[in-house]
């Protein structure tokens, strides 16, 4: 992976130089370049996803630094699944209760 003139030369998990954010997902690095020259294209800061499932818009970003406990996206998609098993129970497996 290369963005501009900075290479990926160690793996995020293990070295130092990436850090995980405070409040952001635990899967979430990032990596700042505070001497990179913006105005020449240079990025001000690299972003990696342990899941490989890095943020692709700002919205998405917001949401891997918003969601603390567990990627925003695992916890989507098992929402989304319990939805759907709600929904899949046919009604005359539901029993009412009678009125005491």
């Amino acid at each position: 992976m290369t963005y501009g003139l900075h290479e990926l030369h160690e793996h995020p998990s293990e070295s130092m130089n990436w850090r995980r954010h405070r409040s952001g997902c635990p899967n979430y690095r990032e990596r700042w370049f505070p001497q990179s020259d913006t105005d020449a294209g240079e990025p001000m800061y690299q972003v990696f996803c342990l899941l490989n499932t890095p943020p692709e818009t700002f919205e998405e970003q917001e949401k891997c630094l918003a969601s603390r406990g567990q990627c925003w996206r695992l916890a989507e998609t098992a929402e989304s699944k319990r939805r759907s098993a709600r929904s899949d129970i046919p009604l005359s497996s539901v029993k009412r209760r009678k009125p005491a």
